[in-house]
């Protein structure tokens, strides 16, 4: 046809354009991309006219820095061309040239005050940046020019999710699907905020819907797979994004889900190189730089992880979640100082907690210092979990005539774990649904004399909360290994062994100590008996291993695998939730045949049910510490099964000192050791004592039994002491003093 339209001579500019438009609206797209260029390469208005649709073609085929190019020449041609302003910014954008993305819409909205499509795209470009409320503003100044704009009505529900006002996005999801009920985006997005605020089956509803409109709609069938967590439906979403990128091509969005999709299903090697494309068709795209850091963080490359987190911050800077992973990755990294790591943790604080501070709750001086206390616990672990089964018993033992508990749960799912938590508590408040202005109101108004966060920077925290100040004393215990870095957070309750003296400068909390521990062990009602050292039956010791594998660095690995070589028939056990996906499993294998250990001698098991998990531990002799991110929960459990942790006593900072404040506790220094070259050599010598590993096979749970681990009542009367401590100096207009 453009050979035929040729034949004829030459053909005017109008008439390019007009054949171009005519086959675009027939779905000839490479034909009307052809006439575009063909028009846009005279000159004049109807040469930026040509220009303009030329830009909008290559856009939707993802040519992003061709589309950039036909837009500046639109624009070049024809300054007062609106549209064209507004398709160089969405260009821009995903060049992640994001400064010149938003110049250029905003001389879009110059030239036209009332351009829809321009409102919209720099709302969503307000979004990225973290402004939500900003995106909120611009998105309905767009739908007061057009009220059913498609892209302007599914940004608001974003916008409105970010900004945690769930009931209003509920509404508007289910505005928008009445103004366009066959867009599977819309669905999509209704059960996104459905999901998150608890409601599985009308979550699971929406994404069906989703598929009535679009059988191929990618994002529906990955968020179907992950709400069941099922592997058959991860790889029937993985077949369907596939299936949507061969029928409708290759799109930064759907190559993008395709990542997410793959990583979860455990094929890292897969979701890498799908993330590759993504950042090469839009370098900058956020979501493929997260999922491309958790491949990474995953496989124990906590370095190349903070990178790519750092790589998102340049697209959005104000998402309080990439600092927080970057702060948690930090304290993997075995050549970091502890100076460094608190200084990853700091740049969360320095960016979000000085502007909260015009927001704080001002609170008058309290005269009583010894009345009744009301305490607030805040976390998303309140489950099957550390932090659960941690507090569980500490909930029981409060003296609510002395100490009033509040609970603020973000969790989704209830199990007995969180059953039980409750029952220890005064009201108990769902909080997931709630902005952080509006939690932050509801402890106010709850009167909470103590505000204590376990969460730090793990998933589902509310950090952002306490830079808000709702009680006047805030503090932060277990669910975190590391000063969060904030200020307004005065007490990092800690214990002797895992803050010694002289570490002070690495809070800026202030440091206060329990006496013993920081920790209580609250053994499960179907734990197993222990059982005997399997070195007794089989030739050879089992060394083993049930941490997660992204405390195993080089470094450990290499300590592992000079502790199996000096031990003759011995062999090493690692247990790991992620080890039931064949690539990462495959990975850690290559890692530890890199440094030329025998695969014969090394066995990986993936996740089992818990009762099962620890029956497991009677499989190993000895139980070897990673570092310098030490196990918490594993090596009480590995202790009370009966099995020796062996740990460095050498390391800096709270994570990596857990162990050793735990066999302190057991009067077990010997257990620890003071650098690699002693923990391999104590390895191998305990190895060889067999003797010494039947004695404390049998003796280390009752040993554990009568120390201050297992004594449940004692620690929590030790910590009510310290709360109330915490308060008696407030009361006074002061603070109490570091105990490091």
């Amino acid at each position: 046809m453009i050979n035929a339209a040729r034949a004829l001579g030459h053909m005017s500019a109008p008439l390019w354009l007009g054949l171009g438009s005519w086959l675009e609206s027939r779905d000839m797209a490479g034909l009307a991309t052809t006439c575009f260029r063909n028009a846009a390469a005279t000159t004049g208005h109807t040469g930026a006219e040509a220009g303009f649709r030329l830009g909008r073609r290559l856009l939707a085929e993802d040519r992003n820095r061709e589309a950039a190019e036909a837009y500046e020449e639109a624009v070049r041609r024809n300054p007062a061309h609106a549209r064209a302003w507004c398709g160089l910014g969405a260009a821009r954008r995903r060049l992640a040239e994001m400064n010149a993305a938003r110049d250029s819409y905003e001389e879009a909205l110059r030239l036209d005050p009332d351009y829809a499509e321009a409102w919209c795209n720099l709302g969503e470009w307000r979004f990225v940046k973290g402004d939500a409320a900003g995106a909120l503003e611009c998105l309905e100044r767009a739908l007061r020019q057009a009220p059913d704009l498609l892209e302007a009505l599914n940004n608001r529900v974003a916008a409105l999710y970010e900004l945690r006002r769930y009931e209003d996005a509920e509404k508007q999801a289910r505005n928008a699907i009445a103004c366009h009920p066959r867009e599977a985006s819309l669905h999509v997005n209704l059960g996104n905020v459905l999901l998150h605020t608890g409601r599985a089956r009308p979550a699971a509803k929406a994404f069906r819907e989703a598929l009535d409109c679009d059988p191929a709609c990618p994002e529906a069938h990955f968020n179907l797979a992950t709400l069941w967590g099922e592997t058959h439906h991860l790889a029937n979403a993985i077949s369907f994004i596939e299936h949507a990128i061969a029928v409708k091509g290759e799109s930064a969005q759907r190559l993008a889900s395709l990542a997410l999709a793959q990583q979860s299903a455990g094929d890292h090697a897969a979701a890498e190189l799908t993330c590759r494309k993504v950042l090469d068709l839009q370098p900058g795209n956020v979501s493929a730089l997260i999922t491309l850091a958790g491949c990474r963080s995953t496989r124990a490359d906590h370095r190349g992880a903070i990178g790519l987190y750092e790589q998102a911050l340049k697209t959005n800077p104000y998402m309080p979640s990439i600092y927080s992973n970057i702060a948690f990755n930090a304290t993997y990294l075995p050549n970091l100082s502890a100076e460094q790591v608190f200084a990853y943790h700091r740049e969360w604080a320095a960016r979000f907690e000085a502007s909260a501070a015009s927001r704080r709750f001002v609170h008058a001086g309290e005269g009583d210092p010894d009345r009744p206390l009301r305490i607030g616990y805040v976390s998303g672990d309140f489950h099957r979990h550390p932090v659960g089964f941690l507090l569980r018993d500490v909930a029981r033992h409060h003296d609510r005539s002395l100490f009033q508990i509040y609970g603020y749960s973000m969790e989704r799912n209830r199990d007995e774990i969180n059953n039980s938590i409750r029952e220890g508590t005064e009201a108990w408040t769902e909080v997931l649904l709630m902005s952080d202005e509006e939690l932050a109101a509801q402890i106010h108004r709850d009167r909470i004399d103590i505000l204590v966060d376990l969460s730090g920077h793990t998933a589902y925290n509310r950090l952002p909360v306490f830079t808000l100040r709702p009680a006047p004393v805030q503090a932060t215990w277990i669910g975190y290994f590391h000063s969060t870095g904030l200020e307004s957070i005065d007490y990092f309750i800690t214990d002797p062994y895992t803050s010694p003296c002289g570490s002070g400068q690495l809070f800026s909390e202030t440091p206060v100590h329990l006496p013993h521990t920081r920790f209580c062990y609250s053994p499960p009602d179907y734990t197993p008996e222990v059982a005997p050292p399997p070195a007794l039956e089989r030739s050879g010791v089992t060394f083993g291993s049930f941490n997660r594998i992204e405390k195993l660095v080089d470094p450990v690995i290499a300590a592992w695998v000079g502790i199996v070589e000096g031990t003759p028939g011995s062999r090493l056990l690692i247990k790991a939730g992620n080890l039931d996906k064949e690539g990462i499993r495959e990975h850690l294998r290559e890692r530890f045949a890199a440094h030329g250990f025998p695969g014969d001698r090394l066995e990986l098991r993936g996740a089992s049910a818990h009762p099962d998990m620890l029956a497991e531990y009677g499989e190993i002799d000895i139980a070897l510490d990673p570092f310098p991110f030490n196990g918490g929960m594993t090596t009480l459990e590995a202790l009370w099964m009966g099995v020796p942790v062996l740990t460095l006593a050498g390391g800096h900072g709270v994570v990596a000192r857990q162990t050793v404040s735990a066999l302190e506790n057991l009067q077990l220094t010997e257990l620890a050791f003071p650098d690699v070259d002693a923990y391999i050599r104590g390895a191998i010598t305990l190895a060889g004592d067999l003797d010494r590993l039947t004695d404390l096979r049998q003796s280390l749970r009752p040993r554990m039994a009568a120390s201050p681990l297992r004594q449940p009542e004692q620690f929590a009367r030790d910590l009510e002491t310290l709360y109330r401590r915490m308060w008696q100096a407030w009361c006074r207009g002061e603070r109490l003093p570091s105990d490091i």
